[in-house]
């Protein structure tokens, strides 16, 4: 079969698409072909970029349309509503054996980068109208990929009888590199991965760590930042070191990132963020260290072993959230047992391998819900 992955929404090498979901695909003999309009580039074989940034909608749909009859796909991946528009016109021309079209669904559409920097009169304008799109193209798909219950739910709702699979963001163990576990009462190294905004809650890991200095004065620590940002002016002290990053390609991502002994995300908590599910969580459950994470719902309710393996909190708590870390410092066995258990779950449980032939068989047409 020759499938098609059109992302609006992501890059050709998104670690989803390109590490998992095409390779397991290709193992069945298929031939993998991706459109992205977020790159004007790109070294992936079979790959067709451009960068859409100053492309109105209607060119944007066109140029992803000429790729499409290239391709000739049977099957086509859509993770965007224009993505649909596009490989609706696609199949409007092909009379015989038309192609199936997915919608891969892992954010919400509208979400809060839609419609960062406008007005409140326009927000009320375009909300509506990307919610009617969101639904309108969604007539036209034969299937829908949910990467989590609750984004998968009003669609479930107005679509009953669309078929259906949930694949959630697990990672592939076998990519992760890692470490032994080592002592952390002399030196500690924090992990923290994206945007350096207060929205992430970068703000409230740097309090955090900020706290840990100076509680904890006999530990040398080291922040470790992967961010595309410029980092922030900081309160310096001796017994903190920061060490940023780039962004890394994910190989030397899953490379680097076991390094470290804990990984923070304290982004806000709000009624999208609550619903989201993080997808670094799996990698990092992967690595086999304890998380430092908001109290989301989406994790509690995807992961319930959570306290096993790490801790959910009030981002704001900087204070409370250093006690805890400090916990881990002050008891080593502890420590260590949520690291094996951490690597355990995500081999034992929470992995790309125990969701890759529902994923197979979805897509190819021989299975469903």
């Amino acid at each position: 079969m020759r499938i098609a992955f059109v992302l609006v929404v992501h890059p050709p090498h998104d670690e989803r698409v390109w590490y998992q979901e095409a390779e397991s695909l290709k193992k069945t003999g298929s031939q993998i072909h991706i459109i992205s309009t977020r790159v004007e580039n790109s070294e992936l074989p079979n790959t067709y970029t451009f960068d859409d940034i100053n492309l109105n909608k209607k060119e944007v749909i066109k140029r992803i349309f000429s790729f499409l009859k290239t391709i000739q796909p049977d099957v086509i991946i859509c993770d965007n509503p224009i993505a649909i528009l596009s490989a609706k016109k696609y199949k409007r021309i092909i009379k015989v054996n038309p192609p199936r079209i997915i919608y891969d669904i892992t954010e919400w559409y509208p979400s809060k980068k839609n419609l960062r920097g406008i007005s409140f009169i326009k927000k009320c304008i375009k909300i509506p109208a990307l919610v009617f799109l969101s639904y309108y193209t969604s007539w036209f798909v034969d299937g829908f990929i949910f990467g989590e219950c609750d984004k998968g739910t009003p669609f479930r709702i107005f679509f009953p009888w669309k078929k259906y699979i949930y694949l959630p963001y697990y990672a592939d163990p076998n990519l992760i590199k890692v470490y032994p576990v080592k002592d952390i009462s002399k030196e500690c190294v924090f992990f923290y991965a994206g945007s350096l905004t207060q929205e992430k809650g970068f703000y409230s890991v740097l309090k955090v760590v900020m706290g840990c200095v100076e509680k904890y004065p006999d530990v040398n620590f080291t922040l470790q930042l992967i961010s595309s940002d410029n980092l922030p002016i900081y309160p310096s002290h001796p017994g903190l070191k920061i060490n940023k990053k780039p962004f890394l390609p994910f190989l030397p991502f899953c490379e680097e990132i076991g390094k470290a002994d804990f990984f923070f995300d304290l982004r806000a908590i709000d009624i999208e963020n609550t619903r989201c599910l993080p997808i670094k969580l799996f990698y990092y459950m992967a690595a086999g260290r304890p998380v430092i994470y908001s109290d989301l719902q989406a994790i509690k309710k995807a992961v319930p072993e959570i306290d096993q393996i790490g801790v959910l909190t009030d981002p704001k708590d900087a204070e409370g959230i250093a006690s805890r870390i400090g916990y881990y410092l002050e008891n080593p066995d502890y420590y260590k047992a949520q690291c094996n258990r951490a690597r355990e779950l995500a081999e034992q449980k929470y992995n790309w391998q125990s969701i890759e032939e529902g994923f197979i068989q979805f897509i190819l047409g021989n299975g469903c819900s």
